[in-house]
């Protein structure tokens, strides 16, 4: 076994780079500064109770101006201040929103619903609240953003009871058990997909500051940074990458099933290119294995996907990528990998990478209190490696995690880059991610998306169209 480690990815802003997300905007301003075009103001549409209104447009005001970190323990290196989301700083950008952006829901709509005895009616009635006003603001306001404040009487009844504010990451893949009930976010978002808007949803408990939630930088951190990406529909941030090299096309091969689980699959693809600009593509039914339940295209079903994601790519940058990488978190099958690898070669593309990235049960321990680091790679066989995406993080001088962290197995089946190019490059697309500020998400961006865009796609209709952006995902 060979042991390898890889330095932590670095991030461009807009005047200069940094390996942290939110180091790098507070001291060199969000990306996109460099360009001159560039809009710096976000109208916001709000929707919610009168008193959750007010209380979030008291939330937005506090957010123009700095806010100190508030380090917690030991782990003091985790927490940075906010430099406020104004015009002068950080994200050089500001929000407009007042009283004609909007929509007060009334209590008594809100209590017709909750007394609806039927769960799923009572689900859906929501949803059309929230959709009509959504449709509103979005069609005659044209709000740039849309916030939606779920009301506190909705917890438990309505949205899963809060536990703890803390986010938890969940697996990139699709589970197992049937949804049966009535999802409201998943609803919601597959519900506002027609209109030109995307939406940002907050409960309304995250509006107040108790022992449970996180500190009130970090809250500003995740969610202006969140409301930036979807309502600019730009990049914070992106990849450092040797612009001396082919231009590279990362794609994710993703399934989702029905919200039954007795329909047959349905495969999907994420196209991001090197800045982080992604469009979703919606395939078609898929087969399952009869030995391992698992989906998998056909040759042709491979072909024209990934052809279809590859001609995509070329629409938005004007040009075929030098390098296509493939990401997927289940094994290639023979029929598939052919179909994809001759996609390629029928749009003249000779280098790519095929990658498989899934879960491991292995697990490995250092002589200290923490955890290996992130980055650290062990390879197993030339083919198989194991990749620390969560971990120790030198800039921190600390484990930012409370469980022992489980790293990815890389499998790489057909390559023209090196195995330290292909992991670097998943370390990279850890950061992608522009819902959080987080500086170490376990799963690349083309495998992590792939999960949240799955579980609202089933909620679409076969003859509604998927939106492309992954701002209506997120």
């Amino acid at each position: 076994m060979k042991a390898d480690y890889i330095q932590e990815p670095f991030l461009l802003f807009g005047k200069g780079k940094s390996i942290c997300p939110r180091e790098g905007i507070a001291e060199l301003n969000v990306y996109d500064t460099v360009i001159e075009a560039r809009k710096n103001q976000l109208l916001l549409g709000i929707i919610g109770i009168e008193e959750d209104v007010e209380n979030l447009k008291s939330w937005l005001k506090r957010f123009e101006s700095y806010i100190p970190a508030n380090p917690k323990g030991k782990q003091k290196g985790l927490f940075k201040s906010f430099p406020g989301f104004n015009q002068e700083t950080g994200f050089c950008a500001k929000f407009i929103y007042d009283s004609n952006y909007e929509r007060i829901l009334s209590p008594n709509d809100v209590k017709r619903i909750l007394k609806e005895p039927d769960r799923d009616k009572k689900v859906l009635d929501a949803v059309e609240l929230f959709g009509e006003n959504i449709g509103f603001l979005s069609d005659i306001k044209n709000c740039d953003v849309i916030i939606c404040i779920i009301p506190k009487s909705f917890e438990g009844k309505i949205v899963k009871e809060n536990k703890d504010d803390e986010p938890v990451e969940q697996d990139a893949e699709d589970n197992s058990e049937p949804e049966l009930e009535l999802n409201f976010r998943r609803a919601l978002k597959a519900r506002a997909m027609k209109y030109n808007t995307p939406i940002q949803l907050l409960r309304e408990y995250v509006l107040h500051d108790n022992n449970k939630s996180q500190d009130a930088a970090t809250k500003a951190w995740n969610f202006c940074t969140a409301l930036y990406y979807k309502g600019l529909q730009t990049i914070p941030w992106k990849l450092n990458v040797d612009e001396n090299k082919p231009k590279v096309c990362f794609v994710g091969i993703g399934f989702y099933k029905s919200r039954d689980k007795k329909t047959i699959q349905t495969s999907l693809a994420q196209i991001f290119n090197e800045n982080g600009k992604g469009v979703i593509l919606r395939g078609t039914p898929v087969m399952e294995d009869k030995d391992d339940k698992r989906p998998h295209l056909t040759f042709d079903q491979s072909l024209i996907l990934l052809k279809d994601a590859l001609n995509k790519y070329k629409f938005a940058t004007g040009t075929m990528p030098g390098r296509v990488v493939l990401h997927k978190t289940s094994k290639f099958y023979e029929d598939e990998l052919d179909g994809f690898i001759q996609a390629m070669q029928d749009l003249s593309i000779t280098e790519y990478d095929i990658v498989t990235v899934m879960e491991t049960d292995l697990r490995f321990f250092r002589n200290n209190l923490y955890p290996p680091v992130r980055g650290s790679v062990f390879s197993l066989t030339e083919e198989r490696h194991i990749l620390y995406t969560r971990g120790s993080v030198h800039q921190y001088q600390t484990y930012p995690g409370m469980y022992v962290p489980a790293p990815l197995e890389v499998r790489i089946l057909d390559s023209v880059s090196s195995v330290k190019t292909v992991c670097n490059e998943i370390l990279g697309l850890t950061k992608m991610n522009w819902n959080n500020t987080q500086f170490d998400n376990k799963y690349p961006i083309t495998i992590g998306c792939a999960r949240r865009v799955g579980e609202i796609m089933k909620y679409l209709g076969e003859n509604e169209q998927p939106k492309e952006s992954y701002a209506f995902y997120m």
